[in-house]
């Protein structure tokens, strides 16, 4: 039988078309100007501004005495009438910082807590690595949050939910895609939507200091890191591992890869590299597996051009160093070397700066 395919016609179309937003800028000015334009367009394909914003009516429902932190249960309204459900860790003496921790597929937001008793977290095998970032972090003073992404953990639509391995580690982003597209919007948008409004929850907490907002994520989780960093400048560090590559050998070669990375006009709007650029120069880490095969066929020849591509944003300013890129030689996995080290400096320490100075800085296009 002979075969008349589309995809791989469209992988040509992708190389000639033009994106629109690339980052071409020379100086911290046209960088400031450019990246405003480029929130703004990110916002309108993504359907972030076409969420409706909500009385958030936080309620904390449980409480769980844990090692150096309590773990609380709460939830909040995002939309009128959308429940987000997330973990809380609250440390027993903070340092004045909080990281907010989206997950990535799998076990929802138990899997960012490593908790034993979740199936989806035994089926991943995360129970048994015997480290939690979650956790880490809490215990060295961070407030810690990890929401549930539409569509995963207790946000699943009805035909994924289940208390099984299976059904855990399953995920209604396809559904929620195909619906959201009608309204000019996509799953990504929604979530990054979600976490902007736990983000207004972050601030109002009084352990947190001006300024001490992180995130950091691996895989599903490193995306809507990368997405939320480059929207909300509120979110001082960045920490995305496993997505960060070019688009094209990424997500539209691998063709397969989940629901949730498609958005609507995306291919002639900017590629990953430019959403780094975006972040700077506030301090960006990135994490890649050599043998992570969403990589793609070009392996880590189709990441370091994207990292470069940030990298010359952070050249702008003259602060080169706050875009760290680690590469470590597993897979598709969170390793996490020098992250702690990297948040203590940045998001603690605020680079030797008081949060008024690094403000001021930043105006004036010298941070």
């Amino acid at each position: 039988m002979k075969y008349y395919t589309t995809l791989d016609v469209m992988a040509r179309k992708y190389e000639r078309m033009e994106r629109k937003w690339e980052f071409r800028a020379q100086d911290c000015e046209a960088h400031q100007i450019w990246r405003q334009g480029a929130a703004k367009r990110l916002r309108e394909i993504s359907g972030v501004d076409g969420c409706e914003k909500t009385d958030m009516k936080p309620q904390r429902q449980e409480i769980i005495e844990r090692e150096g932190y309590c773990r609380e249960y709460w939830t909040i309204y995002t939309e009128p009438e959308i429940v987000m459900p997330f973990y809380l860790l609250r440390p027993r003496h903070p340092n004045g910082g909080a990281m907010v921790i989206p997950h990535g597929h799998g076990s929802g937001k138990e899997g960012t807590i490593c908790e034993e008793s979740n199936p989806g977290v035994q089926a991943s095998g995360r129970a048994r690595q015997g480290e939690c970032l979650a956790r880490s972090l809490a215990q060295a003073g961070y407030m810690v949050f990890c929401p549930d992404e539409r569509g995963s953990g207790e946000r699943r639509e009805a035909g994924q939910q289940g208390e099984g391995a299976r059904e855990w580690r399953s995920n209604s982003h396809r559904e929620l895609l195909q619906v959201a597209i009608g309204f000019g919007q996509s799953l990504i948008g929604l979530a990054v939507w979600d976490l902007m409004r736990l983000v207004d929850f972050v601030e109002q907490q009084p352990e947190v200091k001006a300024g001490g907002i992180g995130c950091a994520g691996m895989s599903g989780g490193g995306q809507q890191t990368l997405w939320l960093a480059a929207l909300d400048e509120r979110i001082r560090a960045a920490v995305t591992s496993g997505y960060f590559y070019g688009m094209k050998e990424s997500l539209v070669t691998l063709a397969g890869n989940c629901a949730c990375n498609y958005v609507p006009h995306m291919w002639e709007t900017m590629d990953m590299g430019d959403m780094g650029a975006m972040i700077a120069p506030r301090p960006l880490f990135i994490e890649s597996g050599e043998k992570d095969g969403l990589n793609g066929p070009s392996g880590l020849n189709n990441v370091f051009p994207q990292v470069e591509t940030a990298r010359k944003a952070y050249g702008l300013y003259g602060v080169e160093e706050r875009l760290v890129h680690r590469v470590h030689p597993g897979g598709h996995q969170w390793v996490g070397d020098g992250v702690m080290e990297f948040l203590e400096r940045y998001l603690l320490e605020n680079d030797g700066m008081t949060d008024t100075e690094a403000q001021e800085q930043f105006i004036r296009g010298n941070y």
